[in-house]
């Protein structure tokens, strides 16, 4: 596979000719914008495939990739000041949501929600992690299959407010709830910058597309083709990286031919490490690579 390491702060742009028509639906009518392949209110204009998404396809998917980009990681973009377009809309502070819990961490009472300026919040990275997809693995329990939400959050920080709260209400133990993930909402953006990513970088005409049913809401069955890579990454150098992508064609067995990207943000936080098949290879990837085919 080949690997693609962005940092997401450098601001560096790469422009990719347009393949003529609509990466999702294949239509070449009406106006065709640009479309960026990682979104911009994360990498800013890292990739932009030119004049390849029609207007129908891009409000279908801007509904699902706002409510991960600004509910989501709205407030962690704010931290890190990621891209965005509007400014003067960037989050201020964060609601976090406390709790007063028990010695077995079970909710005994609600304490309320408290806005936190963003300064004083603290940096929480939110996520869904996921077993394989389901075209890779064997049958599993449909609630394993669905995965959990993944969470990275500064734990001293939270200390700090949790105590805070104690004090103010009389509590003995208190939790705090940083944020929450919209599992279809999340998989579903992933599965549309891996077929976006694979468009830009082999072609429309090098793989028999998987994603696009789930990209256009014409499916909801994620996790055939959306989950996560349980394996180690094919390199270890992580510092620095704010994000991963290895793009390429499986070798060997059954999966022979299907092309799988692997995405991780910012993997030096031990982030899940999420794994998308695009589709089946219909020329010699490792010779479109080499401008051979």
């Amino acid at each position: 596979m080949e690997l693609s390491v962005f940092e997401l702060n450098k601001g560096q742009t790469l422009r990719i000719k347009s393949p003529g028509k609509c990466i999702y639906c294949g239509s070449d009518q009406g106006k065709l914008r640009n479309e960026h392949v990682i979104p911009y209110a994360l990498a800013a204009n890292t990739i932009i495939l030119e004049k390849s998404c029609c207007e129908t396809c891009q409000n279908i998917i801007q509904r699902y990739e706002q409510e991960v980009l600004k509910k989501q990681l709205g407030v962690f973009r704010a931290q890190v000041d990621a891209p965005t377009h509007r400014p003067k809309e960037r989050p201020t502070h964060a609601d976090l949501h406390f709790v007063e819990v028990n010695t077995e961490r079970q909710v005994i009472r609600d304490l309320g929600f408290r806005s936190i300026p963003i300064n004083e919040a603290p940096i929480a990275f939110h996520l869904w992690a996921s077993p394989m997809p389901r075209r890779l693995r064997d049958p599993i329990d449909p609630a394993i299959e669905s995965g959990r939400p993944w969470s990275f959050v500064d734990e001293e920080v939270a200390y700090t407010l949790c105590r805070k709260v104690a004090a103010e209400t009389g509590a003995n133990h208190v939790a705090v709830k940083t944020g929450d993930v919209n599992r279809l909402h999340y998989l579903r953006s992933l599965a549309k910058t891996a077929h976006a990513f694979a468009a830009a970088k082999f072609g429309l005409d090098a793989f028999e597309p998987f994603l696009t049913d789930l990209i256009l809401n014409r499916s909801d069955d994620v996790a055939e083709y959306v989950g996560d890579d349980p394996f180690t990454a094919p390199i270890e150098d992580i510092d620095g990286h704010t994000l991963q992508i290895f793009l390429g064609e499986a070798m060997g067995g059954p999966e022979q031919g299907l092309l799988a990207a692997r995405f991780q943000l910012y993997p030096y936080l031990n982030s899940p490490a999420h794994l998308v098949i695009v589709g089946k290879a219909l020329v010699d990837i490792g010779a479109r690579l080499r401008g051979e085919v």
